[in-house]
């Protein structure tokens, strides 16, 4: 199952610490399974600046839980699962609650959507990227600075940045750390293979780091007559698994690549599993036949 939940927050006043709405949104598949919104009370006052963006003032928040009360259910709500958010600005909200209340930091795998944004469509790799935006480009409804509203806007973002991407929403946890270079993530792990190699017509994707670049890897498969692409889908016939980091697993032996590789074969998919060494002395075996 490909699940991550979405939040948004809005704040009283220029203090990050000042929330007083968080909205979470939950998906699964791409499609929208839930969501709650969160009025809080953030003990401190409203500046009519932000009242005048997100229309919540004092009364509004009178007799609600503040940070410190829901964050029980919050954290119950977010804990072990990868958490989206557009921009730095609500996960640092969150962090300045935690320290504001003595808190522990909730377990989840943070994702900064616009980092995904930048990564996966070139024309956004430099600006462009905001919420409104974005949502504009892509035709979303959005009531801005509703904290609910923006919190689906952002993850109907992240879906079609998946889809785009040909990714699970787990492999981002890696794919956030590869630069912006101002191309987009499919085209810079997609090859499309030599017709005269020993592998035309077998689709290759690697899941995990290796040992060179994955560009370099890319253009090696290219050679050998692979169609690299960037995820697992029903063409995929290969699957090449360098080093796991485990910090992205989120609880699991084994990447999603892999895990939906596996599943695809349980239905009866014809797909090959390679260490990056088997993959190497499938190269080595290959390309010096070719240079004979």
């Amino acid at each position: 199952m490909n699940r991550f939940s979405v939040i948004d927050v809005e704040t009283a006043n220029a203090d990050y610490s000042s929330i007083c709405q968080v909205g979470i949104v939950n998906f699964e598949n791409g499609a929208i399974i839930s969501s709650k919104n969160y009025l809080i009370d953030p003990q401190s006052y409203f500046d009519p600046f932000n009242v005048g963006i997100h229309g919540i003032n004092q009364k509004d928040v009178a007799g609600k839980m503040n940070f410190k009360e829901a964050y029980q259910e919050i954290s119950a709500s977010l804990r072990e699962k990868i958490v989206v958010h557009h921009g730095h600005f609500d996960f640092t909200a969150f962090n300045r609650c935690y320290d504001k209340h003595f808190l522990p930091p909730i377990k989840c795998d943070w994702l900064d959507n616009t980092k995904i944004v930048r990564r996966t469509w070139s024309e956004f790799s430099r600006k462009g990227y905001s919420l409104k935006s974005l949502a504009n480009h892509f035709g979303i409804e959005l009531d801005h600075h509703d904290a609910v509203s923006d919190a689906k806007a952002a993850g109907l973002i992240f879906c079609k940045a998946l889809t785009e991407s040909g990714t699970l929403a787990a492999d981002w946890l890696e794919l956030v750390k590869m630069p912006i270079t101002g191309q987009n993530l499919r085209s810079d792990v997609k090859r499309e293979g030599d017709p005269n190699a020993p592998f035309y017509g077998e689709t290759i994707v690697f899941t995990g780091s290796l040992v060179i670049a994955r560009q370099t890897a890319a253009d090696v498969e290219q050679q050998l007559g692979f169609d690299v692409r960037p995820g697992v889908t029903k063409n995929t016939s290969y699957i090449c698994a360098g080093i796991q980091n485990l910090d992205s697993l989120i609880g699991y032996a084994k990447s999603s690549k892999q895990r939906k590789a596996e599943s695809l074969r349980n239905a009866g998919q014809e797909i090959s599993f390679l260490s990056e060494d088997d993959f190497w002395e499938l190269a080595k075996i290959h390309l010096a036949g070719e240079a004979e």
